[in-house]
């Protein structure tokens, strides 16, 4: 028996927003993957949220310094948005060939 685990390419992003949580702006890191939409983390809070809706928080000590941790170690590898990086990430995951 053999396992094929698959999971999709994302493209970081950076904006500052307000963060609801915190209710001042904050830095943000977002997880684009194209079937799925943005995923964005509060490097402030570390909150998460999937459509405009907060992700259900773990209940477990400790969560949020983790949370925090780990998004601002993806504010580190995101660069600042170019979009004709953005594109050119989104047509191949899309499929299709450079046009010209």
């Amino acid at each position: 028996m053999s396992v094929i685990i698959c999971r999709a390419s994302e493209f970081l992003r950076r904006r500052i927003a307000y963060c609801p949580t915190c209710r001042t702006k904050r830095r943000f890191v977002g997880r684009e993957a194209v079937w799925y939409g943005t995923t964005w983390h509060c490097c402030g809070c570390g909150d998460t949220w999937e459509d405009g809706m907060r992700r259900q928080r773990p209940f477990r000590r400790g969560w949020r310094t983790e949370a925090i941790a780990a998004a601002k170690q993806l504010w580190d590898k995101a660069s600042p948005f170019d979009r004709a990086t953005y594109e050119e990430w989104l047509r191949e995951q899309l499929g299709e060939g450079a046009t010209s």
